[in-house]
Formats: C-alpha cells, structure tokens, sequence
C-alpha cells in the first residue's frame, strides 16, 4: 500500500528563513478555529519600502508582499508577490529587525482588522484555487478586494499575484497609501521607529509608602512583589541588560535571565520590572530569591521605551497596555496585571494570601525617574532594608557571628534599629561571616548604641539586609526580627525608615 505524503508544515520555510536567536519576530504557531478571521497590512523597509498583506486562513497568515501598497482606487492593479506564510502572532509585530537578518529593516502595523470571504467558505481552498476575493474591515482599509494569481513574466521568479479593489462605496480615486504613514496600532511610523534612540536617563520609579488600602476609580492596583527591583533593556538583537536601582549589572548575579529577550514581540525595549522566585500559586519570596531554589522569572509592570520610542509622557494604563501587547507568554516574564479602582478588597486579598502588599498607581500618571506620590505602596506585612552596622559574638555551637547590629540614616547618621539573630543558614552564616570581616572597622558607625556585653564587632556601613519583623517599638526598635537576605540593588547610603 503506497503511503500517503505527509503534507509540509505550513510555517516551516518561515522558521527556515530565520534565526531566532537574532531577530525579534515571534516563533509562533498556527491558531486555533476562529470565528472572526483577522487581517494585517505591514508597512516593511527591507532591501526596498513594501507592504505586507496578510490574511489569516487555516491558522497561519498567508503572505503577499505588496510594493506600491495596497490601494482604494479600482484602477490600480497592484502586483502582490506571494511569499511564506507567516504565525498568527506576527499580526501584532512591530520592530526592527537587526541587520543581516532575513528582511531586516523596520516595521509597522499599517493597518489591521477583521475581514469576511465574499465568496467560498475557506479561505485556504480559495487561495489553492488561485482566487480569493473578500471584504476588509480595517483602520485604512474597507470594503471588497480580489487577490488573484497571474501567470509570471518571463524569467520571473515567485508567485505573482493581483491585489485589485473591488466597486463599492469605500473606492477612492485619490488613494496613496504613502499618505498615511502612520501605524495604525502605535502611531509610529518608519522613520520615528528608525530614528529615536534608546534613551539612556532612566531611572526607575519609585513609591511613596501609604498607612491603608483606598478605593478610587483614577488609580490601579496590583501585587508589590518580592523581589530585586531591575530596569530589563532589550536591544534589537534580543540582548539583555538588567540594572538595579542603584546600577549595578544584575545579569551578572541571574545570568539565566539573559533569555528574556524572546518574549517581547517588537525590539528594541525597556521594561520596569522586578526578578522574583516564584512558588507554585505565583507569590514572590525574597527569600526563596536569595537561596535560588526556584525558577526566576522577570515580572513586567512598565514600559518606558517600545514601539520605537520614549512612551514615558504617555498615562500609565496606556504604557500597560502596551506593554501586555508586547509580551510573548513561556519565556521567563510575567506582565504584571492590575485592577481598577478597588484597592481595600484588593489588599485584603494580598493579606490574606501572604503577600508582601499592594502598589496603588495613578492611572493617568507619567513615568517620572524619581519618588512619587503617584505610586503609593501598602504593605500587608512589614520589611524593610537596613544597613548592617556590625555583628555579636556567636554562642554554643554557632559559628561566624551571632546577631547583626541594624541601622538607617537620618539626617546623614546611622540609627540604631536592633539586632537579628533568626533567619540564617550554616551558608548564610559563613557567607555573611567572611563579608563582614571584609568590613570590619575598630569604631562604631552608629550615632548612639546602647551597652553591650561582650562589646560587638563593627563593619564598614555598605551591606544592606531586607529584614522582616512584627512592629517598630515605642523606644524605635525592631521587634522579632528575621533575617531575608543580602540586597544588593540598594546602596546603603539610600536606606532610610519608611514612614506612612
């Protein structure tokens, strides 16, 4: 019995034609039975300025590259050369893809839409027919058009086909596609996207702490996650840069987070986020961060730069969403997602699951590089950073050290907070233990320190410790102190008390 021929994978001369390691067009795969069938038009500078005409059939995007560009005049006849077909995650892309990639140059999502088959019922049988004729609902383009293949001219090479619009009330005899530049999903268009650089000034924002929860319909509210606060920089090759709040490289520290790249769809980018370990229900611990026994993930909660621009000046709910459109799922980020105006039900939720707390942001707020009133955080259980000021000798069978002297500045002076002696490892202990006789200073670097029997050890004041504890007492110490870890995204110099 002669076997039958198994039908070739339809995206796989797009997978052929591409390194994904370099280029920051998606991977895809082929969607699902749809009702609504979509359609892209992709404005591309490659080798030459074309549009891209895309129809979704079959779970795929077939392809016509279109070099006059799609037109509302019916006597243009536009030459539309059939090309791979492309993901159904393609229709959102736009990007540059970097030099010595297949068809690098810039692009952008000219228009988009829905689009129903005039005649047949599959857009897939139509267009083995040679034939397909259809009406758009789109941004630019509406109404009846016909793709139908043609015979190639002699030493042709490809697939030529006619891209003709069809009489109806949406024709225009003065229609230039070059006329409206702009993309019809960002705004952009290819020059702002090839010309804007990457802006350099950034710092992150930050929140200013509030004593309680509030409900508002102007502002958002999502999870203050538990972790080491990064700036993610992802240029157009897919290359990572991570930097903490006080500049330091933490790709260095997470290396495995270098990968991160793949999951945003248009490069170049940079996103406010945070690195977290994450346990199976998705809470963050600092804790689980520090002993790296779990899966990091990078969770996105800003955009600053996409779509080939600086969005700082653009409200919050619209850099998210943007950036939630950005984002590929399964490749190490996690968007951050956020709810509308019930902050108090929120935060009790936060409570109840353990959470550090929430972040409540001013929906219509700019991203500034600074602290702000329009960020506030509130917390469902209390830690802070402190500076390690010194340690006390170990007892009974402890090794290396057995507390560590706490403190913050005020006014420029070191304040004492308490001591912590709960929360360590036997690693722990004789990791923190050699970095403080790294350190060690003959005089105290607190301002005041209350008697201590035998006298304790005194550090140069440059490590930072994320400590949890049950209140502050009357007399400003810390009661039941524990121990998270070592943060070094903060310079010590910058650990103040948070007052609500």
């Amino acid at each position: 019995m002669a076997r039958t021929k198994k039908a070739p994978e339809p995206l796989a001369e797009y997978a052929r034609k591409r390194d994904f390691t370099a280029t920051p067009e998606p991977k895809g795969t082929k969607r699902g039975a749809a009702k609504a069938l979509r359609f892209v038009v992709q404005m591309h500078r490659a080798s030459h300025l074309h549009y891209d005409f895309r129809l979704e059939a079959g779970g795929v995007l077939a392809s016509w590259a279109v070099p006059k560009g799609p037109t509302l005049d019916t006597r243009e006849r536009r030459l539309a050369m059939h090309v791979e077909d492309h993901p159904y995650d393609y229709r959102t892309f736009e990007g540059v893809i970097p030099a010595g990639n297949y068809g690098a140059g810039e692009v952008i999502v000219w228009d988009e839409g829905t689009y129903a088959l005039a005649e047949g019922d599959d857009p897939v049988a139509e267009i083995a027919h040679g034939k397909i004729k259809f009406v758009l609902h789109g941004t630019k383009l509406r109404g009846m058009f016909t793709l139908v293949r043609i015979k190639p001219k002699d030493g042709e090479r490809g697939d030529p086909w006619l891209l003709i619009k069809d009489h109806d009330e949406f024709e225009d005899p003065h229609y230039d596609p070059a006329a409206h530049p702009e993309s019809a999903k960002s705004g952009a268009t290819l020059a702002a996207l090839k010309a804007q650089p990457l802006p350099r000034d950034v710092k992150p924002m930050l929140a200013t702490l509030a004593a309680a929860p509030f409900d508002d319909p102007a502002w958002g509210f999502e999870v203050k996650w538990d972790g080491y606060r990064a700036i993610a920089t992802i240029d157009a090759r897919g290359g990572v840069t991570l930097t903490s709040r006080n500049g330091l490289d933490l790709l260095k520290r997470f290396p495995e987070l270098a990968s991160i790249g793949a999951a945003f769809r248009a490069l170049p980018a940079i996103v406010d986020g945070e690195i977290c370990a994450l346990d199976e229900r998705g809470r963050s611990s600092f804790g689980a961060l520090q002993r790296g026994d779990a899966a990091l993930t990078f969770v996105a909660f800003d955009l600053i730069y996409g779509e080939g621009r600086d969005v700082r000046a653009l409200p919050l709910v619209e850099r998210k969403q943007k950036l939630e459109a950005l984002i590929v799922t399964g490749h190490g980020v996690l968007y951050s997602k956020h709810i509308v105006g019930t902050g108090t039900a929120f935060f009790a939720v936060a409570k109840r699951e353990g959470l550090e707390g929430i972040v409540a942001k001013r929906l219509g707020a700019p991203y500034r590089n600074s602290r702000s009133r329009d960020w506030l955080k509130i917390k469902a259980k209390h830690e802070e950073e402190f500076v390690i000021g010194g340690w006390t000798q170990p007892k009974g069978s402890r090794a290396h050290f057995g507390a560590l002297l706490l403190g913050y500045y005020r006014d420029g002076a070191l304040i004492f907070a308490g001591q912590v002696g709960t929360g360590f490892t036997q690693a722990l202990l004789r990791e923190i233990g050699a970095a403080l006789k790294k350190r060690e200073r003959k005089t105290s670097p607190f301002a005041e320190l209350p008697p201590m029997k035998p006298p304790p050890h005194f550090v140069k004041p440059e490590l930072v410790a994320q400590i949890a504890f049950a209140e502050w007492t009357d007399d400003g110490l810390l009661r039941q102190p524990v121990f998270l870890g070592l943060r070094v995204d903060k310079a010590a110099r910058d650990v103040t008390r948070e007052d609500a």
